[in-house]
Formats: structure tokens, sequence, C-alpha cells
């Protein structure tokens, strides 16, 4: 399992959270992104990390 990291946007503004993810490979990261992102009503986003860098940006559809 890789370690990945998830920058969680507040839809209120502030400081952005970070959560580690573990994951087998990048494809089940990203999964397991999106679908933090649609069980949690309170961040506007989700940025997806590997290594110090960001592999991906997830957003909330404004409707």
């Amino acid at each position: 399992m890789s370690a990945y990291s998830l920058r969680l946007h507040h839809l209120s503004g502030g400081a952005p959270i970070e959560e580690p993810l573990e994951a087998s490979d990048e494809a089940e990261a990203r999964e397991l992104a999106r679908v933090r992102l649609l069980l949690t009503r309170d961040y506007s986003r989700v940025e997806l990390h590997h290594a110090g860098r960001r592999l991906d940006v997830f957003t909330r559809d404004p409707g």
C-alpha cells in the first residue's frame, strides 16, 4: 500500500485539512478521493497528493 494524502477544503473557507489515505495504486486513490468528497457535504473540493505532488483535484458541483 502506498501512502497518499487528501487535502480537504471546507465549503465555509478556512484552512484545509490534511488526511492520510492508504491505497494500493493511483487508480484506487483517485476513486477513494472522489468517494470522500461525495460522502461528506462539508467540503468544496478534495486534492489528492502523493510524494509531495498534487495528482488530481475533485470539486463539488455547485448544484
